[in-house]
């Protein structure tokens, strides 16, 4: 069985051989740091070493007119570095004075055209073994926290709600233009579509579930129609205590849940798996808040055995960490999570 089919059949709820494994959350340069420790040199072989089985295509470069913001270089969207390196900061955000429907509809929209899908099909044939995730991200609500501040777009979501749905509208619609652009350069190749928007916290959501409800539910829809007109999975990035929201996730289309911060609120992988896991797969779930920082490679392996015991029965689990492994994670922690994985028979998990 190799790669794809494992992942396919698991979010199938599907028999394996083995509980397929992610990276997702994780950083290129902090894989880095187990392929050097490993003394591997490139990601294939790294991947293949530690029973990874899914691979990201790189996004698409933009080829677009260079934007500025008050003299500054600035993204695709017309963000400074400066205003996503001080975290929303409304000083720098381009739409932070914004007071009107106008005010959206006037501003520089970024377009899927000005971004070039040459690479996507030739990364792809390299990489056919593995499930294919296509690098699409789609922040949709963070996008507008970077564009107006992140106390700005809380109190918009509140006061200024026909704002708020504008704003929502062209993020999305240029997210949906975007992953169409991926799909459709993609052929057929693309199994899973990803969208990274984080609606919780340690100790609840950022927002009220009815207005998620109301405002991102719809836009989300959006994004998960179209991943399914291209028969891809929808896979739903979002950390923090999310447990409110899952029904929601699940009635639009979700097929994947990641990282399953289990620390966090509600997101206890025992209740996760009775509620849900009959509905969605669950991608992440092993702790990197303490775990995997903080605790010896046999408590890692234990906690590895636990995890996957709950949550794999049935199918719909990919081992992966509940955050990105950080250097504060040591790498023997990151290498037992992924060998004790390899170890556990599909067959031992139904026992």
């Amino acid at each position: 069985m190799n790669s794809k089919e494992r992942i396919l059949r698991t979010i199938e709820h599907k028999e394996t051989d083995r509980v397929p494994a992610d990276t997702f959350c994780t950083s290129w340069e902090d894989l880095n740091r187990v392929m050097k420790y490993l003394n591997i040199n490139n990601y294939e072989k790294l991947f293949e070493r530690l029973g990874v089985d899914v691979w990201y295509i790189n996004s698409m470069p933009y080829i677009g007119e260079k934007r500025f913001y008050n003299g500054s270089e600035a993204d695709f969207w017309g963000i400074t570095e400066k205003a996503y390196r001080d975290g929303d900061s409304s000083k720098e955000c381009p739409l932070v004075e914004i007071s009107s429907v106008d005010d959206v509809e006037n501003y520089r929209w970024p377009e899927a055209k000005d971004f070039d899908d040459s690479n996507i099909l030739q990364e792809i044939k390299e990489h056919n073994n593995f499930a294919i995730i296509g690098g699409v991200w789609a922040p949709i609500f963070h996008n507008i926290t970077w564009l107006c501040g992140f106390e700005n777009t809380l109190a918009n979501l509140a006061l200024k709600p026909e704002i708020s749905e504008a704003l929502i509208r062209h993020v999305t619609d240029f997210w949906i233009g975007y992953a169409k652009k991926v799909l459709e350069a993609g052929k057929g190749k693309i199994d899973i579509i990803e969208n990274c928007n984080d609606f919780g916290a340690q100790d609840s959501m950022l927002m009220n579930p009815v207005t998620f409800r109301k405002f991102f539910k719809p836009a989300l829809k959006r994004l998960y129609d179209v991943t399914k007109e291209y028969s891809a999975k929808v896979f739903q990035h979002s950390c923090g205590s999310i447990l409110p929201i899952i029904p929601d996730l699940i009635e639009i289309g979700v097929d994947i849940i990641n990282p399953v911060q289990v620390s966090a609120a509600g997101m206890e992988p025992e209740k996760l798996k009775e509620k849900y896991g009959e509905f969605v797969t669950f991608d992440g779930g092993i702790d990197t808040q303490h775990i995997l920082p903080e605790g010896s490679v046999e408590e890692v392996k234990t906690e590895v055995r636990r995890i996957i015991g709950i949550m794999a029965q049935g199918g719909g689990y990919i081992l992966n960490s509940s955050q990105g492994l950080e250097k504060d994670i040591p790498v023997e922690n990151i290498i037992s999570m992924y060998d004790e994985g390899q170890k556990i028979r599909f067959i031992d998990i139904q026992k």
